[in-house]
């Protein structure tokens, strides 16, 4: 797909910022986690099974903050979530990916582990929003009111920031305010993708 530039980082770097910023402007955007919410949402009764647990139920739908508990410390159960919800997170991706593609014209998907999985890779640009790990580590301590040891576990449960920073096509630097940010976004747009604002 020509258009597609795939928007990662490491947890709290700032990708949903990015893709508020590109939507306020028109652009078109995909989310893997709205996707994932709406798919773990739909597969609660199966998640529940598949870890014989159904304390995850809520309100019809998926405890997310239960679930992540056990995800990041356990691989083994991480391995059997993400081997069941993956392929059908790439395909509703992919579904929605093709029809925006026909417009012709840059969008954006919002993908947490665009180096973690092969899924995704030749079919599109890679944008990576980086922060270094220790601004990483207090931005996620602050928001989800974890400890840092939570927040490390969470943090090392994807590839190091700098390597994907070393394999990423483009870098946005995101480690200052939300106007700075916000103005690296516009100079990226104009100048990487030519994009009139």
């Amino acid at each position: 797909m020509q258009n597609a530039y795939f928007v990662t980082s490491s947890i709290a770097g700032g990708k949903s910022t990015f893709i508020k910023i590109v939507k306020k402007l028109g652009f078109d955007t995909i989310s893997a986690d709205e996707i994932t919410h709406m798919l773990l949402n739909e597969n609660a009764q199966h998640i529940a099974k598949l870890f014989d647990d159904f304390s995850l139920i809520l309100n019809n739908g998926i405890d997310r903050k239960k679930l992540g508990n056990i995800i990041f410390n356990d691989v083994l159960a991480k391995s059997k979530l993400e081997n069941f919800i993956h392929p059908k997170i790439k395909k509703e991706i992919l579904s929605q990916a093709i029809k925006i593609d026909k417009k012709n014209k840059a969008f954006f998907i919002e993908l947490p582990l665009f180096f973690e999985n092969n899924n995704y890779q030749n079919l599109g640009k890679s944008i990576l929003i980086y922060a270094p790990k220790k601004l990483l580590l207090q931005r996620l301590m602050k928001r989800e009111h974890i400890d840092k040891e939570e927040a490390l576990k969470r943090i090392n449960c994807q590839l190091d920031i700098e390597k994907k920073k070393q394999i990423a096509d483009y870098v946005i630097e995101n480690i200052e305010s939300y106007e700075i940010f916000e103005e690296s976004v516009l100079n990226f747009l104009k100048y990487n993708l030519k994009v009139i604002i």
